[in-house]
């Protein structure tokens, strides 16, 4: 039997239209479905399938992160007894972080004696200019002010010529002077005593915006007249830069000497903008000027050799400080190689 085509044509356009209505009308087939993680079944995967996922699960995971060096832990020492400016010295080959982990676990136990020699000795053995040396010296900012000086019989200190070679009059560098003296005293402990030497240049023909100065020093053991380490010769622009331009002068001579003894780590050179009044107190630590003064240059064994001595053509050293600057009637010769200020 046949279906009419007025019959079979409405019901082919009826069927599919019911069953869209009826039963898939609401579904999505456009989106992608996204399978839950606990649908997966990768234990049916393929074992090459499986070793790509442990590799990738593998990659993803977090790296744990490296374990920090164990600092070596420094003793205090026997704190009954009195340290020297030398304390801690022998620790030096632990590293300037160990020293200053010693140095802070001193000074938070209330010993800050000892907290600043370890301070020092972070300064002394420590790469120049690194951050940790930079710590160190904020930290002797704020404690060697609450310490007393080093040595207390100003009768003990070792005395030390500084001298300087100007065609500026004596009276204007009164006040330098006494600045420098200060800032030697205090760096030193009260290890030293200094004694300034003035040598009068002749004016010179040619007007000069400023009257340089040249300085240089000895110690102890060593030739006035034949000093081996350069001069340092500063021009300030104006005269209100006296003070900073030779305490800067001074800074470099003690970072060469210190370099030329050895033992140490020098000082870094200062940056612009920096104190040198500052550096020459916190920057030069204590035993560092011990060992400048218990070490004359000419007794050396390394170091620049002594060179020939330029004819001195000034007037008779005048002493200005303490009664121990005594000078003889023969001129100060200073030596060739000089070290000109910028």
């Amino acid at each position: 039997m046949t279906i009419p085509f007025k019959v079979a044509i409405p019901l082919l356009i009826l069927v599919p239209l019911v069953a869209w209505l009826v039963g898939i009308r609401k579904y999505d087939f456009m989106t992608p479905r996204v399978i839950p993680a606990h649908e997966l079944r990768p234990d049916f995967a393929s074992p090459l399938d499986q070793e790509v996922s442990a590799l990738v699960k593998e990659r993803q995971s977090p790296a744990s992160p490296p374990e920090a060096p164990q600092l070596p832990k420094i003793e205090f020492g026997d704190l009954q007894v009195s340290p020297g400016l030398d304390e801690y010295r022998s620790h030096a080959e632990l590293g300037a972080p160990a020293l200053f982990d010693l140095a802070q676990r001193l000074q938070n136990a209330g010993h800050v004696q000892r907290a600043v020699l370890a301070y020092e000795r972070v300064q002394d053995s420590s790469p120049a200019g690194s951050s940790i040396q930079e710590k160190s010296e904020r930290a002797l900012v704020n404690l060697k002010a609450t310490l007393p000086m080093w040595n207390p019989d100003p009768a003990a200190a070792v005395p030390v010529q500084i001298h300087l070679d100007t065609a500026r009059p004596p009276e204007s560098l009164t006040g330098t002077i006494t600045t420098l003296t200060e800032l030697v005293v205090i760096g030193s402990g009260n290890q030293c005593q200094p004694t300034f030497h003035i040598r009068s240049s002749p004016v010179p023909s040619t007007p000069l915006p400023s009257l340089p100065v040249a300085v240089w020093m000895t110690v102890p053991g060593e030739d006035p007249e034949k000093p081996s380490l350069a001069v340092v010769t500063v021009t300030p622009r104006t005269d209100s830069e006296l003070d900073g331009r030779l305490t800067h002068g001074l800074y470099r001579l003690l970072v060469r000497r210190i370099t030329s003894v050895g033992n140490l780590t020098p000082p870094p050179p200062l940056l612009q903008g920096e104190d040198p009044e500052n550096a020459l107190i916190n920057k030069v630590t204590r035993l560092a000027w011990k060992e400048i003064l218990s070490t004359p240059f000419q007794s050396l064994v390394a170091g620049p050799p002594s060179e020939a001595l330029a004819d001195g053509a000034g007037s008779e050293a005048e002493p200005v400080g303490s009664e121990t600057g005594n000078t003889s009637s023969r001129d100060e010769a200073a030596p060739e190689n000089q070290e000109i200020d910028p």
